[in-house]
């Protein structure tokens, strides 16, 4: 049971990571060197469709960590679901605020409000990196 529960919370915590990662990386670069009209628009959609479906994505990866810490009582995977626990509630207080304005966007873009997303974004990367780290390094003891 063990196995399987840390096997489940490394497939549904590793590809969430990744995304993350490319949006940070790649998405979100890109589209800042769009035009102002074609920024607005694939901004705004894009933070209303991710805001959609990553909320479920952050949930049932903090409920399977919190399950493989309970089941394994490793410290370093505790340690990964604190670390969850403080993304998701940096994400909700921080994050979800400024990408419900995105989300709202009809007129010119506010660019400004855009890179405080990004620079609060590579912040959620990198502790979701870490996180990522103490969960398989927690497998593997």
């Amino acid at each position: 049971m063990r196995e399987i529960i840390e096997m489940i919370a490394l497939v549904i915590a590793g590809p969430m990571v990744g995304v993350e990662i490319a949006v940070g990386a790649f998405t979100n670069p890109m589209l800042g060197r769009l035009p102002d009209d074609a920024f607005r628009q694939a901004r705004s959609d894009g933070g209303r469709v991710l805001g959609k479906v990553m909320p479920f994505w952050y949930i049932a990866t903090l409920v399977v960590l919190i399950a493989a810490a309970v089941v394994t009582r490793e410290w370093l995977i505790v340690a990964a679901a604190a670390v969850l626990a403080v993304v998701v509630l940096m994400t909700v207080t921080l994050m979800v605020p400024i990408n419900n304005r995105i989300g709202q966007w009809t007129d010119a873009p506010d660019r400004d409000l855009a890179r405080r997303w990004d620079r609060l974004h590579w912040l959620r990367i990198a502790l979701l990196l870490a996180m990522v780290v103490l969960l398989a390094t927690g497998i593997t003891e």
